[in-house]
């Protein structure tokens, strides 16, 4: 029968995300001030799994009813992503939903940094656990010293064993610092727009982010290395990779 059956771990992607400065924000907080930053998170989080590429999804005022893809939790200002069971090419669709929820962040206010993991995930009754959300939150906030204060998506080396060998894919990935991370620039959401160095740095600034954020951040767009760069001979990617495309012109093995 089928309540009677075990259920068992998944291996999956898992995004984690933080939005810097809401701890201090929460720690501010009483009373009616809490509930109010409560009701800000719940309206970012619905915005959030609106945009969560499910197969089929239905958007209404308060609620999102979508196809068992994907799972959410939130753990104070920390937004996870996972799936309780197997995906087609499940890399890239993390991938769009970090790009995603990174600039409807940014849009919203918040200061967004976040890792992508893969390892082992489950969820039984009240506990989640598994390695994928070790690995995803080490990308988080466990980071070495240069790259800690970058506001963006690392990703770690079991995600990126993951990722279809494809232009497509490799598009949203740069390298900086010898890590990779999901490119800031790399998609366009008819809803937001496109977003460049001078509008990322503008909404960070905006939502409060101090001068080490700023800095780092704004080092980490000048200075990235994108798909066009890794192309060419010599190239860091390629380098630490071993990665050669085959097809000059689409970049696919």
């Amino acid at each position: 029968m089928r309540f009677l059956r075990r259920r068992k771990p998944n291996n999956s992607p898992v995004l984690i995300v933080d939005s810097l400065g809401m701890g201090q924000r929460i720690e501010a907080s009483a009373g009616n001030d809490l509930c109010s930053l409560a009701d800000e998170l719940d309206g970012q989080f619905h915005r959030f799994r609106a945009k969560v590429p499910h197969s089929m999804v239905v958007v209404t005022r308060r609620r999102v009813f979508g196809t068992r893809e994907f799972s959410t939790l939130r753990f104070n200002d920390m937004f996870v992503l996972f799936s309780e069971r197997p995906l087609p090419d499940p890399a890239l669709r993390y991938m769009v939903s970090g790009l995603l929820l990174y600039h409807q962040l940014l849009i919203a206010g918040f200061i967004p940094r976040g890792g992508l993991g893969f390892g082992a995930v489950l969820r039984k009754r009240d506990i989640v656990l598994g390695t994928g959300f070790l690995d995803a939150y080490r990308m988080a906030e466990k980071r070495s010293d240069e790259i800690r204060n970058v506001c963006a998506f690392a990703i770690s080396p079991s995600f990126l064993a993951h990722i279809t060998n494809s232009e497509h894919s490799y598009r949203l990935l740069c390298l900086y610092n010898d890590h990779f991370f999901l490119n800031p620039r790399a998609l366009t959401d008819p809803d937001m727009g496109p977003f460049d160095n001078i509008r990322i740095l503008s909404l960070l600034r905006q939502s409060g982010a101090n001068p080490e954020k700023l800095e780092a951040t704004r080092h980490f767009l000048e200075n990235l290395e994108d798909y066009d760069d890794a192309m060419l001979p010599g190239s860091r990617s390629r380098i630490l990779t071993g990665w050669v495309p085959r097809n000059p012109d689409t970049g696919d093995k």
